[in-house]
């Protein structure tokens, strides 16, 4: 009880003497408004989230351990104010200056906590452990907010689905003629907007992009515009995170390794990037691993665990045409869960169990059906996409060309901007020995939304930041990475666990870099073929390192021989390490055989 009170009296009279320190006049006369901003309300916000959370973690940790954790956390608040407010008194600062002291702060306290969670996870229930990740990675998300809302502007197809959030709320339609006529949007749009984004029927203007999104997203708009939006994004990832551990305890992976498989994929590209973005892959992705852990227990998932299922996988076309593939893979497996249960079965139980199973999600994409005739005239979900489909080219037919852009494209790839999904390739097999059906929703599930998108011509997603379209399927990398970093325990090796430190480390390097100038993360796929550019990202961190860790990877928008020969170099590499992944020692499979 006498340290909670000490904890608590430090922390208010930490936060009340900055909020002293950056309300002084002299802050108002030297800085621009978004460093004002920044130093005098931004940090504040973040000082008190990290309090609460911190306050949460401490309450775990045995009192020896304790009292390092708090004076480490007392550290953080009382350099990272003062070097913001020294540095916002220099001349010729700049707002991404202050930035990258403030998200370094914020990076280190992240590190600081989930340390201190890491030392008693196992102690720990799973879903308190669980919440508590979420609530850890919850502070830097939102701490991001009002830094990304002051230095970068909508860009891409966010101003869009913004347009559709300000109609149902301002207008109750979707109509969106007078917001496009009117340039209502100029509130999170800073110039007029060079297109439409609609499909003309009659004197309406619909909206093309999946209302998932917007419907969501409404009440966050109405109650605090883009900043709500992008706020509840912050939210989404994190319920992501929770829902990736449990998915990783559901499959026995050990405490630690699931707790740091499922932190690394939430602060590195592209779940981080996109916190601050406002797409629906996010929703998507939450949706994907949450139906899967529905139905994980294979032929004995109860009735309600299979609407549940059936439920998030109806959300998916609502959210994402292209995600809607997700439903195809999860769909096969909630179905046979619904058909083969365990123990002998009635005819009325049987069907029960089929209703379950089938009626939400064909409720939900009967209503979406429903919504899409009475705006186009069509009774089918993705209606709007399919009317514009003969306006360009959407499949190649070419998905090994797709599959090497996607992972490896040096501007557009997932590798080089998070390199530690190679240890993935370790999981693979050891969790596809558990014999689980999560293991096998989430492969299905991600295998029929990757081979569509890798057959997609444009499947590098230009002017959104990288990896777009893979996000939704994301949690599938997520589990084997948590599975990788178990196997590496057993590998007995120092230079692997070296190798996977590093790789960690680049890939929060990357991270950071992505944080700081958000900026750089846009690319367009003509000028990369235009300029045999490399992409902003490593134009930056070329100047930074040598050698330039561009030169070790393909552009595969490019496509010349020598790209694709890299690109099947590292493919050759993959293999190589999902072999090893196989032949290591580890943890025994589960128990019982849940798709015989």
């Amino acid at each position: 009880m006498r340290r909670r009170a000490r904890f608590a009296a430090v922390n208010t009279f930490a936060i009340a003497w900055t909020i002293f320190a950056v309300s002084r006049p002299w802050v108002g006369t030297i800085a621009e408004d978004p460093q004002r901003e920044l130093v005098q309300h931004t940090l504040v916000f973040a000082l008190v989230m990290a309090a609460i959370v911190t306050a949460a973690i401490s309450l775990v940790l045995p009192d020896a351990r304790c009292v390092g954790f708090l004076r480490r956390h007392y550290a953080i608040y009382a350099v990272a104010p003062v070097l913001l407010f020294l540095l916002s008194r220099g001349g010729g600062v700049t707002t991404q200056h202050l930035g990258a002291v403030y998200l370094l702060a914020i990076a280190a306290w992240t590190a600081h906590a989930l340390e201190g969670l890491w030392y008693v996870v196992a102690n720990l229930p799973d879903r308190r452990a669980a919440l508590t990740l979420a609530a850890v990675l919850l502070v830097p998300y939102l701490a991001l907010v009002p830094y990304h809302n002051s230095t970068m502007p909508t860009a891409s197809d966010e101003p869009h689905y913004l347009i559709i959030m300000q109609s149902l709320v301002v207008d109750h339609d979707l109509d969106l003629t007078n917001q496009y006529d009117n340039e209502s949007y100029r509130g999170f749009y800073p110039d007029r907007l060079p297109d439409r984004h609609v499909i003309q029927v009659g004197p309406w203007q619909y909206p093309i992009r999946d209302l998932g999104l917007p419907l969501i997203g409404a009440i966050p708009f109405a109650a605090a515009g883009r900043a709500g939006v992008v706020a509840l994004m912050g939210l989404v990832a994190a319920a992501l995170a929770a829902q990736l551990y449990l998915a990783c305890r559901d499959l026995r992976v050990a405490h630690r390794p699931a707790l740091v498989g499922a932190a690394l994929a939430c602060l590195t590209h592209p779940i981080l990037s996109y916190t601050t973005q406002i797409y629906p892959e996010l929703l998507a992705a939450l949706a994907f691993i949450s139906a899967a852990r529905l139905v994980r227990a294979g032929r004995s998932a109860t009735p309600l665990a299979l609407a549940g299922a059936a439920a998030c996988v109806g959300v998916l076309p609502w959210l994402s045409t292209r995600a809607a593939l997700i439903a195809l893979g999860v769909g096969l497996v909630i179905a046979y869960s619904a058909l083969r249960p365990l123990s002998p079965l009635s005819l009325a139980q049987r069907a029960v169990r089929v209703a379950a199973a089938a009626l939400p999600f064909v409720a939900l994409l009967a209503v979406l059906s429903f919504v899409n005739w009475r705006l186009f005239g069509l009774f089918m979900p993705g209606a709007a996409y399919y009317l514009v489909s003969d306006q360009q080219q959407v499949l190649t037919f070419s998905p090994q060309v797709g599959t090497l852009g996607l992972l490896f494209d040096r501007t557009f790839g997932l590798v080089p901007r998070a390199p530690i999904y190679l240890v993935a390739a370790l999981g693979l097999v050891p969790l596809y020995r558990r014999r689980s059906a999560l293991v096998v929703a989430l492969f299905l599930g991600w295998l029929a939304a990757f081979i569509f998108i890798a057959s997609i011509a444009y499947w590098w997603a230009d002017g959104a930041p990288a990896s777009r379209y893979i996000l939704a399927g994301l949690p599938f990398f997520a589990v084997l990475l948590a599975a990788g970093l178990e196997r590496l325990e057993s590998l007995h090796a120092v230079a692997w666990r070296a190798l996977a430190a590093g790789l960690a480390a680049f890939s929060l390097f990357i991270a950071y870099v992505f944080a700081v100038l958000p900026n750089i993360r846009y690319d367009l796929a003509v000028d990369i073929r235009l300029t045999e550019r490399d992409g902003q990202l490593f134009e930056f961190v070329g100047r930074l390192l040598r050698p330039d860790p561009a030169a070790a990877f393909p552009s595969i928008v490019r496509g010349t021989p020598l790209d694709y020969v890299i690109g099947a170099l590292w493919l050759a590499l993959l293999l190589a390490l999902l072999v090893t992944g196989r032949g290591a020692r580890g943890r025994a499979p589960l128990r019982g055989r849940e798709l015989e």
